[in-house]
């Protein structure tokens, strides 16, 4: 087939005793971001807001030792501070974009709600439970929406190097305190999956409502799937994802009805997505079914789109658009889905910073160690957009000059010479990403932060 062309934490009473820094600067102008500007032109960009829990709270009082860490920072500039009222107001440079930044004092208030994106102590919950007032954090992200929210954690991270967790308000997440820090000293960005979150909601009957909290910040439109149902919905997840991350990279926004390629469901059929306004959606269904009108009338009612797909070239030229629980039979059989060279690039960078995690894992036998190599495809499969396979090994043996000894756990597409069982040499300049599998739990490069948590028990 061809491919057709939030709510932020409510301030606290509690006082920032502001000293006026020794330095401060004037704003510079806005300077262009070095990544594309994918933002809905004409839509106002909503703020992102961030809540961070500290660990002892005397260690926020003072603004001017917050203002000589944020100064200290190496990782990016504060061209200009002022103050207003009980605020920090920041231009900060970072990653070729200007951002304007407010640091505020603001009231912790557990959310009941909010996904818990990381493992938490039983000591960090309780004392979470324990907190009254936060570090609270607003700003406008740039055209880079990565960046920007890559920005927001060193920011919170400089300010407050001891924090037991962070409350992404605009993604409706909390984040480890542990995780932020280790995220915060990378170079490299965490995974655009972090910018949003994909909630799930479910009534009495089999329905289930998919629709994401956090891409508005970036200027795009929320995302949502309709009528999804409590046995296919992770299936519908993995669309839902795909399409967030790919928006998220595009030039320029997507428009209604226009075609996004998503996945390889089969050797003969493609996934290809495109959006409908929610006030288009919800007319090809029932008003009292879940996400349906009426779950409208008090939120969910701006920004927000549903995921639809073309079956074929001809219902995208007669502009027919189909739910996609159509291929329910063929996303439950494991399809290919489509992950750009940049968030391919970003994986392999942060296997390869944190790679010294899992080569200590490697050495205790009691863990099991899975690698992600990067392999050449055959010449009759190579294009400009398909010039490796990545596929996973078991890691059997670290050689003694480094290279690494590991057996084939799966049939390739494109490379017609290789099949499962086979065990070969590689380099560590192949891997693109691993996994480590402890008698407790699975660790990914994104969760090593579990192993710092064991280290400090």
């Amino acid at each position: 087939m061809g491919i057709f062309k939030k709510t932020k934490a409510k301030k606290s009473t509690e006082t920032i005793r502001v000293v006026k820094p020794a330095q401060t600067g004037e704003a510079d102008a806005k300077e262009p971001g070095q990544g594309q500007d994918n933002r809905q032109e004409g839509k106002e960009c909503i703020r992102s807001y961030m809540l961070a829990v500290p660990t002892d709270e005397a260690d926020m009082r003072e603004a001017e030792v917050l203002v000589d860490r944020l100064m200290q920072t190496k990782s990016f500039e504060i061209t200009g501070i002022q103050q207003k009222s009980n605020e920090l107001q920041l231009t900060v440079r970072f990653g070729g974009q200007i951002h304007q930044v407010e640091l505020y004092p603001a009231s912790v208030q557990l959310p009941e709600l909010y996904r818990v994106q990381h493992f938490f102590p039983d000591v960090d919950i309780e004392a979470l439970q324990n907190s009254k007032v936060g570090l609270g954090i607003a700003m406008e992200f740039g055209p880079d929406a990565l960046t920007s929210y890559h920005l927001q954690l060193k920011l919170l991270h400089a300010a407050l190097p001891q924090k037991l967790a962070v409350f992404d308000d605009s993604s409706e997440k909390i984040l480890s305190g542990t995780w932020v820090a280790m995220a915060a000293d990378s170079v490299v960005p965490p995974a655009p999956r972090y910018i949003y979150t994909v909630q799930a909601v479910s009534g009495d009957d089999d329905c289930v409502w998919l629709h994401t909290h956090g891409l508005s910040r970036c200027g795009l439109t929320e995302l949502e799937i309709l009528n999804s149902d409590k046995e296919m919905y992770q299936s519908h997840y993995s669309i839902i994802e795909t399409m967030a991350n790919r928006m998220l990279e595009l030039p320029e926004p997507l428009e209604e009805g226009e075609p996004l390629y998503m996945a390889r469901l089969s050797e003969n059929d493609h996934l290809v997505a495109a959006l409908l306004s929610w006030e288009h959606a919800v007319e090809l269904y029932d008003d009292d079914m879940l996400g349906g009108k009426k779950d409208r009338r008090e939120s969910h009612n701006e920004n927000t789109s549903a995921i639809f797909i073309y079956p074929s070239e001809e219902d995208f030229e007669n502009g027919k658009l189909s739910p996609v629980s159509i291929y329910n039979k063929l996303l439950a059989d494991n399809p290919i889905y489509m992950l750009s060279t940049a968030e391919t690039r970003r994986m392999k960078a942060l296997a390869a910073e944190r790679v010294d995690y899992m080569k200590q894992a490697a050495a205790d036998s009691d863990n099991h160690v899975l690698l992600k190599l990067g392999l050449a495809v055959d010449e009759q499969y190579r294009t400009e957009d398909n010039s490796q396979e990545h596929i996973w090994f078991e890691l059997k043996e670290i050689l003694e000059d480094g290279s690494l000894k590991a057996e084939l756990t799966q049939e390739p597409y494109y490379i017609e010479g290789l099949h499962a069982g086979y065990v070969g040499t590689y380099d560590c300049s192949q891997i693109t990403d691993w996994l480590i599998y402890t008698p407790q739990r699975r660790i990914s490069p994104d969760d090593v932060y579990l192993l710092e948590l064991e280290e400090r028990e």
